[in-house]
């Protein structure tokens, strides 16, 4: 072989760097005439599936609870009838009182009792005279009509007599008037100290009952005690709690919608791995507090708050008072973006991605404000475009991320 001159080899070189020069533009020109992987991959799909559940914080409370404070209005606690720990029932003595203040005033009634019931005696002796001597003047008052009825008046002696027992007849008239009311002011002299005596035994017995009293249990439960109550007004001295827990949960106004009364959840201390199951018993209608904050900028005074909303569960399985739990609220529904779904008219429609091809799908929502529920035209696990735009159709091939 001929070995090249110096001439061919500049020749070859400048024919190979021409070459190289034309690959390279080559490439170029390919790689922007290249169909974009990103454009061709621009639409998104979100596979729909079941909402998430609401999970809610709560604590363990006893269904109704009861305190019973020291009432100075009823003297001071001489005894505390129930121990701690004790389950009472309802109507169960709690608290034994005395008052000494009651005691005195008892006392002083009943020293002024013993004159009331003298005054009694008295005034029934005094009706009784009365009675008796209105008797014997009927009894000669009758005699005297017999005498004046009896007699003629043949002589002057008998017509004598006769007037002498008109006079007889006349004074006891007088005299029998005078008795009878002589009776009836006695019997009302009795008839107002026995009213006396009755309020006065009325007054007492109120007194004495407030002398010792008893504070009775409203509800069934374990009572428990605190000795600390006996003197200080703002402790209880007893507590009595039901046997039956409620968990109390709070949910803010963003999720309220979702809480119902008798919808099922499921409750999970947060000490324990239980999950037991409960119900919704009680939705509070009215709010319990709001957050506020208010911004500091002086050209608005527009506020932002934030409302909770407390309701009640029942548990299948018993609780201990106080626990922490999480109460999980299974929501059976199916979000949809808002984005995804587009309108004709009164119709709602989504493209479905299956097998590389988009479907146009009429579907039915319900607007929940910030996001759409899924009613009708679709499934769990259905693929739908995010995203879609005025350059998809129903049947397209479609390359997406």
């Amino acid at each position: 072989m001929k070995k090249m001159t110096r001439k061919q080899k500049i020749r070859w070189s400048i024919i190979g760097g021409i070459i190289a020069f034309v690959l390279v533009i080559g490439i170029i020109i390919f790689q922007q005439m290249k169909p974009s992987k990103t454009a061709e991959n621009k639409f998104q799909t979100v596979t729909l599936k079941k909402t998430d559940p609401l999970i809610f914080n709560g604590i363990v409370q006893a269904t109704h609870t009861q305190d019973y404070y020291l009432d100075q209005t009823l003297g001071k606690i001489s005894t505390i009838n129930v121990e701690d720990g004790q389950e009472v029932a309802e109507g169960a003595t709690l608290l034994s009182y005395t008052n000494p203040e009651y005691e005195t005033q008892a006392e002083e009634q009943s020293s002024n009792l013993d004159k009331l019931n003298l005054a009694v005696t008295n005034a029934q002796e005094m009706l009784a005279i009365a009675q008796d001597k209105q008797a014997r003047v009927q009894q000669q008052l009758n005699t005297s009509i017999n005498n004046y009825n009896n007699i003629n008046e043949n002589t002057e002696e008998d017509a004598a007599k006769k007037e002498q027992y008109k006079q007889e007849k006349d004074q006891y008239e007088t005299a029998l008037d005078s008795a009878k009311d002589a009776v009836v002011q006695a019997r009302q002299g009795l008839e107002s100290a026995n009213v006396e005596l009755n309020s006065a035994n009325q007054s007492v017995d109120t007194v004495r009952n407030k002398v010792s009293s008893v504070v009775t249990s409203t509800t069934k439960g374990i009572a428990y005690v605190d000795q600390k109550g006996k003197n200080d007004v703002t402790v209880p001295v007893v507590k009595v709690v039901s046997n039956e827990v409620t968990v109390e949960a709070t949910a803010s106004e963003y999720d309220y919608p979702q809480v119902k009364q008798d919808a099922s959840v499921t409750i999970k201390p947060v000490t324990t791995n239980q999950e037991i199951a409960g119900t919704i018993t009680h939705v509070n209608q009215l709010p319990d507090q709001a957050s506020q904050t208010t911004g500091n900028a002086a050209a608005t005074t527009a506020a932002s708050s934030i409302s909770n909303y407390s309701f009640s569960i029942k548990p299948t399985e018993t609780l201990h008072y106080g626990y922490n739990v999480q109460v999980v609220l299974p929501l059976d529904e199916i979000r949809i973006p808002k984005k995804a779904i587009r309108t004709s008219g009164d119709t709602e429609y989504v493209f479905v991605y299956r097998k590389g091809k988009v479907h146009e799908a009429t579907i039915k929502t319900e607007n929940q404000g910030s996001y759409m529920i899924l009613k009708e035209g679709l499934k769990e696990g259905d693929k739908v475009i995010s995203n879609p735009d005025k350059t998809l159709h129903d049947g397209q091939e479609l390359a997406v991320d």
